[in-house]
């Protein structure tokens, strides 16, 4: 059974040692521009990709890529840009030969804000059996006449197949990249991963409890898959007064492997300090509810909206906080990168 984690430590360990990023630039293939296949009989027919709205087109032969934009269909979408080339473009990738390619809307890959359409998704598989990708959109990634990549997608490896399909069989269209071995990996939560952990700073979330208080709880994730948290309560217009820490571990789940289901993060925490200690006079049920508040193990569903926001919601086990001593337990958490604790 293999568990993709998004820890890096345990990642590498899950997948066989891939990069934990894309590359550094400047170690790109580059296409030759304007060529597809070497002319000869047989190679005188491309594969050809295209998404449901006819929008973009991919064509690939001997490892070699480019990019077509229908400007037609791009001009009932309104995006407000002349002058617009439709190519082809030569697609610049960073890993090598291309042997596959799939095109699709994922809204939440979408990671140019400000418009109001959505560009389709290129993934393209490269021949060492990693995943590179970018936003097809005829007003970006167009650089010198060609197309670039935004490169490898980390956590994957040897990956034969993509298929385009409801995400969990039911929810929004997503790419599902498929490995040997026969897991699919969303490349949403993957996307999800490279905007949590490209992102440097603190996690945070803010509530109100039911006399109005402002509570907050700071986050903090590393790649070996430590995870500290801080709770607290706001004291005056600028800071806050730390109530309770808690540091661990967490799991990231990428794959669905018929025992644990895609898109969940395990979190196992014990509590290393509190404000208060409890006294030999508290009662019984004080006492109950210290003990059960000392660990904090559970299962969250996970996603994010573009760079900056992580979105944690309660699947089952124990809550990261609650709205104050034996108060309700918080069952969704929508932290925001920030790069201070804001702690006095």
């Amino acid at each position: 059974m293999l568990l993709l984690v998004a820890a890096l430590a345990l990642g590498l360990a899950a997948c066989g040692g891939s990069d934990a990023g894309p590359p550094d630039e400047g170690s790109g293939y580059e296409a030759e521009p304007g060529v597809i296949g070497d002319g000869s009989e047989e190679s005188r027919y491309p594969e050809v990709r295209e998404d449901e709205d006819g929008l973009v087109t991919i064509r690939f032969e001997d490892g070699i890529a480019e990019i077509i934009f229908n400007l037609e269909k791009w001009g009932d979408l309104n995006i407000g840009m002349t002058d617009l080339d439709e190519g082809p473009f030569p697609i610049e990738t960073s890993s090598g030969r291309v042997v596959d390619a799939i095109v699709g809307k994922i809204v939440s890959v979408e990671l140019f804000r400000g418009r109001d359409y959505l560009a389709p998704v290129v993934a393209l598989l490269m021949e060492d059996g990693r995943v590179e990708y970018f936003i097809a959109d005829p007003t970006i990634g167009q650089r010198a006449n060609r197309y670039h990549s935004l490169g490898v997608l980390p956590w994957l490896e040897d990956i034969t197949s993509f298929t385009y399909e409801p995400a969990g069989g039911e929810g929004e269209m997503t790419i599902y990249a498929w490995d040997s071995k026969g897991l699919k990996y969303d490349i949403t939560l993957v996307n999800d991963l490279v905007n949590i952990f490209h992102s440097w700073g603190v996690w945070e979330f803010f509530i109100k409890d039911k006399y109005d208080n402002e509570l907050k709880c700071a986050m903090v994730l590393t790649e070996d898959g430590e995870m500290d948290i801080t709770i607290g309560r706001k004291i005056d217009n600028w800071s806050y007064e730390t109530e309770q820490t808690y540091s661990g571990s967490y799991e990231v789940f990428l794959a669905e492997n018929g025992e644990r289901e895609a898109g969940l993060m395990d979190i196992d925490l014990e509590r290393t300090w509190w404000i208060a200690e409890l006294d030999g006079n508290s009662s019984a049920a004080d006492q109950e509810y210290w003990d059960e508040r000392m660990k904090i193990t559970g299962t969250y569903y996970f996603w994010t909206e573009g760079d900056g926001y992580l979105n944690l919601d309660l699947r089952d086990g124990d809550a990261l906080m609650h709205t104050g001593w034996r108060g309700e337990p918080v069952q969704s958490y929508n932290f925001w990168l920030t790069m201070f604790s804001g702690y006095g």
